[in-house]
């Protein structure tokens, strides 16, 4: 009792202490204290949603026209995202047994809408199309396998249209293909920001050695355009009017990540991803040794000396394994791991390169973002290493940030709408009738030369849609304004369900003509993991191949808070 009692003592006579040093008027220091507040960053834990989460791996990318969204996938498929599916559009790569086949299955990365609703898509591997998202017709309007300035591009990256219909696009590599992309870290940069003239069909490079350049975008009126550096930490800016056009300066340095996607943000100026956070403490391996050229060749002959045993295995007898080996080590799947940190964030610039706000995330969840898009008062994040979608609504990441139109990018676009028909049965059962559709390949040069034009017909038979009902669920978000340095807030998944999607098209004959090439292209089965073993099979043997896009429903987690 005695112990106790002396504790009682002394904590009486440390509160008697602190109540005079606080009240006794006259001691100094001499300040002003009074009550005052502050607002923090929002923290709303109910407003992301997660969609399609496991169905789908790496939407690296979105466009979207009259507020119908689009993105790429892994596996190559360019996909349309409706409210509970996926549907596939269009591939440009050819049938592959799973994502470490990435070189020939294809991998659309940046995609963008003209004026007119057609859209462009830049495949890393095949080249810049222009695509009918209706009737899902692609046309080859810059070809992988013509040299620019002498050099092939080996990773076609991101894209921007002009209203002349002149391309901006930039190569990130003219030495290592996008498999192989840990080299292009390792290596001198090569990388271009490269204009496509609509009018003469040629390509004209911008900028040389960059260091893997990827987004780019053209300011509103079109005077300038700016394109990321990466491995630079920086934003190029490259003037296309004016006194100095021709010249280019440097937009932003010293960006706090490594750069990736650049968009609009509606207002005239613009939406940077950083998928890695870097600084001083937390550095990207691959960026530590930028100023030691003998350890970059010293690593790059390492990794290529154990790939060597590999290649030759793969090259003499074919299999899954070392394939897969090959398709580790080399690409950028590896290069999640070569950092300390995942830390995301998303800048505002203006269009003279100063930060207007930042949106970040510490939540190990909500990580390596390469695309923040706006489309229909939200914005949808996207993720080359992600297996799902995320979306956050416009009002709570940039609450300062209003758009004037409802739809982010186009104007009105009609669309044919197809004959559907709603059986009786508690499944809702629509089908589409067959739709025709002609590809045309079209390498048109300068008329003092000559053309040549190469058609494939496709003809696609009626996609079977099957959808179940869906009960409608009402969610109540507060939304709290912020500062301009705002948070994201922490992940809760949405449910939600995609529709069976399927496709049965029948072998054609092939005919090969002069002036005419017609080949039935067959669906293949849109695979998502890249864990499982493949299974071969001979292409004349396969009469029919089933795509089946299946959703699996994802519990939706609320914090309930106490007042």
């Amino acid at each position: 009792m005695g112990y106790i009692k002396s504790i009682g003592t002394v904590l009486i006579y440390i509160g008697f202490f602190l109540a005079v040093i606080t009240f006794l008027p006259g001691l100094p220091p001499e300040a002003e204290y009074s009550e005052y507040s502050i607002k923090f960053p929002s923290r709303n834990e109910n407003e992301i949603e997660i969609l399609f989460s496991g169905e789908i791996k790496g939407p690296e990318d979105f466009a979207s026209f009259n507020g119908e969204i689009y993105t790429g996938i892994c596996g190559g498929y360019v996909v349309k995202i409706e409210e509970n599916r996926i549907k596939p559009i269009v591939k440009f790569g050819q049938k592959c047994d799973g994502l470490w086949q990435e070189k020939k299955c294809g991998r659309p990365l940046g995609l963008k809408f003209n004026d007119k609703g057609e859209l462009f898509v830049a495949d890393a591997y095949y080249g810049i199309f222009k695509v009918n998202v209706n009737t899902r017709q692609y046309v080859n309007v810059v070809n992988s396998s013509e040299p620019i300035d002498g050099k092939i591009t080996k990773i076609f990256n991101a894209l921007d249209i002009a209203k002349n219909g002149d391309i901006y696009w930039t190569d990130s590599s003219t030495d290592f293909y996008l498999h192989d992309g840990i080299y292009s870290f390792l290596a001198n940069p090569s990388g271009r920001l490269i204009r496509y003239n609509a009018a003469t069909k040629k390509n004209e490079v911008l900028i040389k050695n960059l260091g893997f350049p990827n987004g780019v975008l053209l300011s509103d009126d079109e005077s300038f355009v700016i394109v990321g550096s990466t491995l630079n930490l920086k934003i190029l800016k490259y003037n296309l009017k004016g006194p100095k056009a021709g010249q280019q300066e440097i937009f932003i340095e010293g960006l706090p990540g490594l750069c990736d996607n650049i968009h609009s943000d509606g207002q005239g100026g613009f939406l940077v991803s950083l998928l890695i956070s870097v600084d001083s403490e937390h550095p990207v391996l691959p960026l530590s040794f930028i100023p030691h050229p003998y350890i970059r060749k010293m690593i790059s002959r390492l990794i290529y000396s154990i790939e060597g045993p590999f290649k030759l295995l793969q090259d003499i007898y074919p299999n899954y394994y070392s394939e897969r080996v090959l398709y580790t080590i080399g690409s950028f799947e590896v290069g999640k791991y070569l950092t300390m940190k995942t830390d995301t964030m998303i800048l505002r610039l203006d269009k003279t390169g100063k930060i207007l706000s930042i949106l970040y995330s510490e939540n190990g969840d909500i990580s390596q973002i390469s695309s923040a898009h706006i489309n229909d008062g939200y914005l949808w994040l996207g993720s080359p290493w992600n297996d799902n979608i995320m979306r956050i609504p416009l009002k709570q990441a940039f609450p300062d940030l209003t758009i004037s139109t409802k739809f982010s990018a186009g104007k009105e676009q009609k669309q044919k709408e197809p004959l559907l028909t709603v059986s009786a049965t508690p499944n809702v059962k629509v089908e589409e009738k067959p739709i025709k559709s002609t590809i045309k390949q079209d390498t048109t040069k300068p008329p003092s030369k000559s053309t040549i034009k190469a058609q494939t017909k496709q003809e696609l038979n009626s996609d079977t849609i099957t959808s179940k009902p869906t009960s409608q669920s009402t969610t109540t978000s507060t939304t709290t304004t912020s500062k301009p340095t705002s948070s994201l807030p922490k992940a809760s998944t949405k449910e939600v369900k995609k529709d069976n999607l399927k496709k049965t098209e029948k072998d054609n004959p092939t005919e090969i003509q002069k002036d005419k090439f017609k080949s039935q292209i067959k669906s293949e089965t849109l695979k998502i993991t890249n864990e499982a073993r493949p299974k071969t099979k001979s292409d004349d043997s396969v009469k029919k191949d089933t795509q089946s896009i299946k959703s699996k429903p994802v519990k939706e987690n609320e914090d309930k808070t106490k007042k």
